[in-house]
């Protein structure tokens, strides 16, 4: 976080604090003055998530009206076209922008040790639980952030302990996909370990870095997959990746990336148009609740905080995707320097002739503009980069003082002379970890959990948020 945006939070929070002292009745004791200030207590950031105006904030301000999709198509037709899938209604995203957080932080009980064992097995209530009784240490913060299609909790954990050094804020999220159950039990184990860990080394980490994470963004497919495998696979027999409605969230954000085919572009095939099949984007952007739940978190720490860091854990191929085309070349090198980096780091310890190694890939040269949805790091790429949400298109778009210009009119950020309106976080950093190797390691058979169990040592991952932290604080200089 950077000193300003530090300073401009606690500028936000003193002014709560005024409005809440004038507006306090005259004459009332101090009992109940005291009462009254319980009552009105909120952390750091819920005094910003609460009352901070993200809808204004986040949308453009050039267009009032819906395009219809033949406008649209004819808008974009110079530079190839628009596959129709319905952009996301602004009802929606006022919803989005819109949902109040809720602390449920257990401040007022007694920690007590917490194990995680990543070859048992756990309901999505017992990661909660585990979420809750992480929270009853001092600076860690949990937080109800949204509702899943079945009606579950979403919650977001903040790593905040209390320190006077200027911390990085570094986001976590996994289990976007219902299948990749390791994302979530990652997460949690590192987080588990770091927090009872009494080093002088855990100590600094934590002295200079937040965390914050939503270890399992999709709760009820992970469900499904891990106690009804049966009904949720596909007909070729591939476990569940999506909600348990059909819409993979990973397709269904806003971005600057949906539903466009660039002139000379093959259009993808992780696409569908059938909820009972893999890479269906849903019926609108941002359709599913788990997708508007995030958004706001993302916009929150990638927008407001200005995190440096941002990590989506995933599973199957070893492989961390990285550098999408059309972020500007600063971006790209950040991005694909700490996947390197992270590369060797996992794979630290391996012997050269080991097959199945961690690798960096970068993005191909389409994506983004080949008609796949936008995912959860195009979203936080296409904030970070400063894009806004349009009314008229229904998804993110450039945007200067004048104009609105979706992506497939500025694919290239670094090619263009118009003057956009300021990225917000133009050096935010973003790869994925896709954990483990082959289909056995999917789900949560024992065996699945036995490879994962032996993956998280094997690959380091017990050390990789010692890792970050130090990645994160050296690029200071």
């Amino acid at each position: 976080m950077s000193t300003r945006n530090y300073l401009w939070r606690r500028v936000f929070s003193l002014l709560l604090l005024i409005i809440i002292t004038v507006n306090a009745p005259v004459g009332a004791s101090s009992a109940v003055a005291a009462e009254s200030t319980a009552e009105v207590f909120e952390t750091e950031t819920l005094k910003i998530i609460n009352h901070f105006d993200y809808y204004t904030d986040s949308i453009s301000p050039l267009t009032d009206k819906t395009m219809s999709k033949s406008e649209i198509t004819e808008a974009i037709a110079p530079y190839g076209k628009y596959l129709g899938t319905p952009g996301m209604p602004i009802y929606a995203y006022r919803d989005a922008m819109e949902q109040k957080w809720e602390d449920v932080t257990e401040r007022n009980k007694k920690f007590t040790d917490v194990e995680m064992d990543l070859e048992k097995r756990y309901t999505y209530n017992s990661l909660v639980n585990i979420m809750k009784k992480l929270s009853r240490i001092d600076g860690v913060n949990l937080y109800k952030i949204g509702k899943s299609t079945e009606n579950r909790d979403m919650y977001a954990i903040e790593v905040d302990i209390p320190s006077d050094a200027e911390k990085d804020t570094i986001i976590l999220t996994g289990t976007i996909h219902a299948r990749e159950t390791a994302g979530c039990t990652y997460i949690l184990k590192e987080l588990v370990d770091l927090l009872q860990d009494n080093s002088a080394k855990a100590r600094k980490t934590l002295s200079r870095t937040r965390f914050v994470a939503v270890p399992c963004v999709n709760p009820d497919g992970r469900e499904g997959v891990c106690y009804n495998p049966e009904t949720y696979s596909y007909k070729k027999g591939e476990l569940w990746k999506a909600t348990t409605s059909g819409t993979d969230i990973n397709r269904n954000f806003p971005g600057l990336s949906w539903s466009q085919l660039k002139k000379g572009y093959d259009k993808s095939d992780y696409l569908s148009t059938s909820p009972d099949k893999l890479y269906y984007p849903g019926p609108f952007a941002g359709s599913a609740p788990e997708t508007r739940a995030m958004m706001k978190f993302l916009y929150h720490y990638v927008v407001i905080e200005k995190a440096a860091m941002y990590i989506d854990y995933h599973q199957q191929g070893r492989i961390m995707y990285t550098e999408k085309p059309w972020c500007s070349s600063e971006q790209r090198k950040l991005s694909k320097d700490a996947a390197d980096h992270f590369k060797e780091f996992l794979n630290n310890g391996q012997k050269k002739s080991s097959k199945n190694k961690y690798t960096a890939v970068k993005e191909d040269k389409e994506y983004g503009l080949n008609g796949v949805g936008s995912t959860m790091t195009d979203y936080a790429c296409s904030i970070a980069n400063g894009s806004k949400y349009s009314r008229a298109y229904g998804f993110n778009v450039y945007v200067t003082k004048t104009n609105e210009y979706p992506l497939i009119m500025i694919p290239r950020l670094d090619d263009t002379r118009k003057k956009l309106v300021e990225a917000p976080n133009p050096t935010l950093i973003t790869f994925t970890f896709e954990i483990g190797w082959g289909k056995d390691s999917l789900g949560y058979s024992a065996k699945a959990r036995s490879l994962i169990a032996d993956e998280y040592t094997t690959f380091h991952y017990d050390k990789a948020l010692f890792e970050m932290s130090e990645y994160v604080h050296g690029l200071r200089g």
